[in-house]
Formats: structure tokens, C-alpha cells, sequence
């Protein structure tokens, strides 16, 4: 088989603790390793440069989404055939790179995505284990069906295939990006696969990033993507809930009518306004899928 470019790309916010380490132990497996300071404060940069890496500097801090966005034009740039995403935090194992890496290089699939949770000796905190669950099973709701079967949404140890990274165009400037790319990546033919990977937390949980805010910052990411790439499902399902809670409301009041002779008026207003709000959404659904259609063709 033809030799294959290897690139990493790391993003990296106030990374000086651990980016040395990290660099040092993925430079055993990539040919390439790009290093996105994220606006630190810190020595990031310099230990970046000092220890060879290809470097991509944001004078403050835009977000994930941004960071993997510049990481991959780069890579792009640099003719990366096989590019792999991993945390300057080291709380990967880059050792697993090899096996994340070999299904594209034996050209199986075109993703594959580092599971925390196919590996039960992790140690992974509790509020962890349900914001994934949560937020994969939403991101698995908004995939196509060979995408339904992830178990870690929220990895952001992966590797991709080129003609990824040339079809997906990120738009999530934050933490929901990882499930942005995933939706979008799902549209597609691609095929995606997952592998058990080590993941070691330490006692301040190993973030740069309050769990609460990352927490938010990714479902409000989710909400925006349903909204723009999914809108008959965003839509169109609370359309539906709405038009079928004023029909039941339209029924209870006319039971009362039937019954008593009476009218129920605040209920009846409901009613018609929830089928009225109901039908809106519907039909901003269907103008949106549309628009997002001709924007998927250009």
C-alpha cells in the first residue's frame, strides 16, 4: 500500500503542564503534528515551536469548533492523507494511535472514534458518563442510520480520512463540534467505526473547561445544529406535538360542550392556539428543509 501522510492536530488552551508530554509520545506515529494555541496565557506556544510542531495562533480564544477548523485547513494544506484529532490535555493514550489510525489505512472506513466506553477498566467520572450518554444519544438522533450505533460522541480522539475532512464544513465555533462533525459527516456515504481507548482523568478532572459550561455550551450546539441542518425534525416534530396537544385540548373542550352545554373559553383559546403555533413551525420546517437542501447541493 501507498505510503500514507500521518498528521495530528492538537488544540491546546494553557496546555504548558502537559503539551510536551503529549507532543513527544504522538510524534511516535504522526509525520506531521499541528498545535492550535487557543488564546493561552501561557507557555503553550513557545513549547509548541521548541519542539517542532506546526503552529496555528488564535490571539484569544475562539473555541474548539474554531480551533479544529484552522487544524484542519492546515492539515489539508500540509497533503495530510490520515489526520488524527487528540487533546493536548493528556488524558488520551497516544499509544492507541496505531489502532486508531489502521482501519482508514486498510481503507475499511473513513472515521474512527476513540470510545471511552468500550474500555470498562476506564475510570470515567459520573457527570462524564451522563452528559455523553445524553448528548450521544441526541447526536445519534440527528445522524443517518449507519452513524446510530456510536457509543462516545463527545471523543475527540479520532481519526479521519481526507475526503473528510474536504466534505465536512464546520460551523460550531464551541465544544459541540465533535457531534457536529459526526451529523454532518453522517449525510454522506462515509463509513464510521469505533475503538476502545485508555482515558486517564486526574484529580481536577483534567479540563480546561467548567463541566457545566461545556455541558451548556454543547447542547446549545446540538439545538443549533437540529435547527439548521435538521429542520423537519426540529421543526416539524414540535410542530407535530403542539397541533396534536391543541387537537386533544379542541376534543376536551368539545366533550365539555356536549356534556354541560357550556363553553370552555380559556381552553378553547389554547386550543386553537396551539394548533395555530403547531402548523407555523410545520411549516417553517418545510421551508427550511428546503433551503438547507439547496444549500447541501451548491
Amino acid at each position: 500500500m501507498v505510503n500514507q501522510l500521518i498528521v495530528a492536530c492538537i488544540p491546546a488552551f494553557n496546555e504548558e503542564q502537559n503539551l510536551a508530554s503529549v507532543v513527544t509520545k504522538v510524534s511516535k506515529f504522526a509525520d506531521k503534528i499541528i498545535v492550535c494555541d487557543d488564546g493561552s496565557t501561557d507557555m503553550t506556544r513557545e513549547i509548541a515551536v521548541k519542539l517542532g510542531c506546526d503552529l496555528v495562533v488564535h490571539s484569544s480564544r475562539l473555541g474548539k469548533g474554531v480551533a479544529l477548523k484552522d487544524l484542519f485547513e492546515k492539515a489539508l494544506d500540509l497533503e495530510g492523507d490520515i489526520i488524527v484529532t487528540i487533546d493536548g490535555d493528556g488524558q488520551n493514550n497516544p499509544d492507541d494511535i496505531p489502532a486508531l489510525i489502521n482501519p482508514i489505512f486498510q481503507g475499511e472506513v473513513d472515521i474512527v472514534v476513540g470510545s471511552r466506553f468500550l474500555d470498562k477498566s476506564n475510570d470515567i467520572p459520573f457527570h462524564r458518563v451522563i452528559g455523553n450518554n445524553v448528548f450521544t444519544s441526541f447526536t445519534r438522533l440527528l445522524s443517518s442510520e449507519n452513524f446510530k450505533n456510536l457509543s462516545d460522541s463527545q471523543s475527540g480522539f479520532r481519526a479521519y480520512s481526507r475526503k473528510v475532512l474536504e466534505f465536512v464544513k464546520i460551523q460550531t465555533k464551541g465544544m459541540g463540534v465533535d457531534s457536529e462533525i459526526i451529523i454532518s459527516a453522517s449525510d454522506s456515504s462515509f463509513k464510521v467505526t469505533e475503538i476502545p481507548i485508555s482515558v486517564t482523568y486526574n484529580g481536577n478532572d483534567g479540563s480546561t473547561f467548567n463541566p457545566v459550561h461545556h455541558s451548556l455550551n454543547v447542547f446549545y450546539s446540538l439545538i443549533k445544529i437540529a435547527a439548521e441542518q435538521k429542520p423537519l425534525l426540529y421543526f416539524g416534530l414540535s410542530g407535530l406535538i403542539l397541533i396534536v396537544g391543541g387537537l386533544l385540548m379542541g376534543l376536551r373542550v368539545l366533550t365539555i360542550f356536549f356534556e354541560s352545554g357550556g363553553i370552555a373559553t380559556g381552553s378553547a383559546i389554547i386550543s386553537v392556539g396551539l394548533i395555530v403555533i403547531g402548523v407555523l413551525a410545520a411549516n417553517t420546517a418545510i421551508v427550511l428543509q428546503v433551503i438547507s437542501n439547496m444549500k447541501n447541493r451548491q
